[in-house]
């Protein structure tokens, strides 16, 4: 645990919000490779350019970039909530990487776009892992079993060799997270949040499983968007925010695959 003296304050705090637990479930040698990097990428700002121009080129209708953001007095937060959803989703789509500080300070809602002032807080999943959160959310909310599990396959969470009712156990936490947002607007809870993802992981422990660091770093990129929709109190067609992200963007997947 030394590492984590050495990381910036932002990442520390934010790695709080994540079940301890997931450190004794985490592989420590992925560990020690990506958050030193992402800590260096914070104090450089090395990357930010390029990810912007790559998000920019891909994702433009989702966001819009700017150097500071000037948060109006009074926002539709609702509005901002679904546009923050939007580009949560938006993001799994860009090969090149993910912005994962999208707390609200970072945040402005304009009455017709999101605007966001990234940081160096970035990082680029693998192409399988990505590609695996982009099925849990499809099988999920398409309602296509067969997808919903080679998602959890590909983000290391199920093995396909473990009895039927330990598969099932998985799949049921994560139905839990996503909670009722098949057919009625959701709403957020940090603390839910963090309940579900404990008893993810301490199911994982029980089979002795190790995930690479990327869904540690998963879990604080979902950490900020929870800080941010909770502080709104407003309740979000999940499943409608999705499917328009979606349709918009699914024609891009198949070329970023290799």
């Amino acid at each position: 645990m030394s590492l984590m003296q050495f990381l910036p304050g932002v990442v520390r705090e934010l790695i709080k919000h994540v079940p301890s637990l997931a450190f004794e479930i985490t592989d420590w040698g992925t560990i020690r490779r990506d958050l030193p990097m992402i800590s260096s990428r914070l104090f450089t700002g090395v990357g930010i350019k390029e990810l912007i121009a790559a998000q920019d080129k891909q994702i433009h209708a989702f966001v819009s970039f700017v150097s500071k953001t000037s948060p109006a007095q009074r926002q539709d937060r609702k509005a901002k909530g679904d546009a923050l959803l939007k580009y949560y989703f938006a993001q799994l789509y860009v090969k090149e990487g993910i912005f994962l500080d999208l707390r609200d300070t970072r945040l402005n809602w304009n009455g017709k776009a999101l605007e966001y002032e990234p940081t160096g807080l970035w990082y680029r999943f693998s192409d399988s892992f990505r590609h695996g959160l982009i099925e849990l959310y499809e099988g999920f909310y398409f309602g296509d079993e067969a997808k919903f599990e080679s998602g959890l396959v590909a983000t290391g969470l199920l093995q396909r060799t473990w009895p039927i009712e330990d598969q099932n156990e998985v799949k049921n936490l994560f139905r839990s997270h996503f909670g009722g947002s098949l057919e009625h607007p959701m709403s957020f809870d940090l603390s839910h949040f963090q309940e579900t993802f404990l008893k993810l992981f301490q199911f994982l422990l029980r089979k002795k499983v190790k995930l690479s660091s990327e869904f540690m770093i998963f879990g604080v990129f979902l950490v900020t968007l929870y800080l941010s929709l909770e502080g709104y109190q407003s309740s979000h067609a999940v499943k409608s925010l999705f499917l328009e992200v979606h349709h918009a963007l699914a024609q891009i997947k198949p070329d970023q695959k290799q």
